[in-house]
């Protein structure tokens, strides 16, 4: 599971993210992949949500794959898989631990931006460098 992920985030469904079908919303998986997306650009890019710079999200395509319920253990994996000038993608899947399914999987296009010129910027070559070291490092496991 998860080969190739180098952030990993291991929690049980919440039944707050379970709608009256009886299993996770929809919404719950997007809420799941922002988490570690603003997770994996604050270890790495080492940026805040409110500095003067960051990451502005252009476009999300989820495939939900095999239904999660309450309490089930889920992991979540988060990459990048490629950047551009001034844009970057993150790949994210989620699976059942107990069943060893992958549950969903998704992509977000992300845009360098610069919040006080209120203006999309190329991608700071500081970050390119951290994320390249990132994903090629050890997997980072938080919960």
């Amino acid at each position: 599971m998860l080969e190739g992920y180098p952030i990993v985030w291991e929690f049980s469904v919440p039944f707050a993210d379970i709608d009256m079908l009886q299993h996770v919303n929809n919404v719950a998986y997007l809420r799941w992949a922002e988490t570690l997306r603003a997770e994996y650009f604050a270890r790495v890019m080492h940026e805040t949500v409110h500095g003067e710079r960051g990451m502005i999200q252009a476009s999300i395509a989820f495939s939900y794959e095999r239904p999660l319920r309450y309490r089930d253990r889920i992991i979540v994996g988060c990459r990048i898989p490629r950047i551009g000038t001034r844009s970057w993608d993150f790949t994210y899947e989620v699976w059942c631990v107990d069943r060893r399914e992958r549950a969903a999987h998704g992509t977000t296009s992300m845009v360098a931006y610069d919040f006080v010129a209120e203006r999309t910027i190329p991608i700071p070559e500081g970050w390119r460098d951290a994320i390249a070291t990132f994903e090629q490092g050890p997997v980072q496991r938080f919960s």
